[in-house]
């Protein structure tokens, strides 16, 4: 049997294919590693076929390095890019089925969403919003009260307190008369 004619288990086809998406799109979208890292740590529980993994989220974690809610968030963008199946066991962690992409690359822009946005960044986002809006409020509000007709000089005269000049076609500049003539 020649180094060609060898047939990949599942479970590696699997990880050497999560493996080129890394280097696909890393630079690019740099949260994919992390989530292809908690999807590699799945695979090392998976039968050859890649079904029968059913690490507990606690113990991912614990091997990824991460929280357990980063787990669960990396589920979910695996989930949502179609590479892996997650099965409800009652009383038990999830069962995990390690899905083949097909075609080319994987659509990671469209579920990287559940990786970056997380509860910490939404009430940031929700915080920095509302001061905001309450700037706004305030700022206009204080507008309002402040620009009224009374407040609001006719005319600004500069130089000296004398009374504005009779002759329009005369300029004072610092209370000195300057005549000026028309042409």
């Amino acid at each position: 049997m020649s180094t060609d004619d060898r047939v990949q288990s599942v479970r590696n086809a699997w990880t050497n294919a999560l493996r080129a998406e890394v280097l696909r799109v890393g630079r690019r979208i740099p949260e994919v590693a992390r989530v292809v890292t908690v999807g590699m740590w799945i695979a090392t529980y998976a039968d050859a076929d890649g079904s029968n993994a059913f690490p507990g989220r606690d113990t991912l974690a614990t091997l990824a390095g991460c929280s357990q809610e980063t787990v669960t968030r990396a589920v979910r963008v695996l989930m949502g890019v179609g590479v892996l199946a997650r099965k409800r066991r009652p009383n038990a962690s999830a069962m995990y089925q390690l899905l083949m992409p097909l075609g080319g690359g994987l659509d990671w822009q469209a579920h990287i969403h559940h990786m970056t946005e997380t509860r910490q960044r939404v009430a940031r986002r929700k915080e920095k919003e509302q001061k905001a809006a309450e700037a706004t409020r305030n700022a206009s509000s204080v507008a309002v009260r402040t620009a009224s007709a009374t407040d609001v000089p006719d005319s600004v005269r500069v130089g000296g307190s004398s009374p504005a000049p009779s002759n329009p076609d005369s300029v004072r500049v610092g209370g000195l008369p300057v005549q000026t003539y028309l042409r």
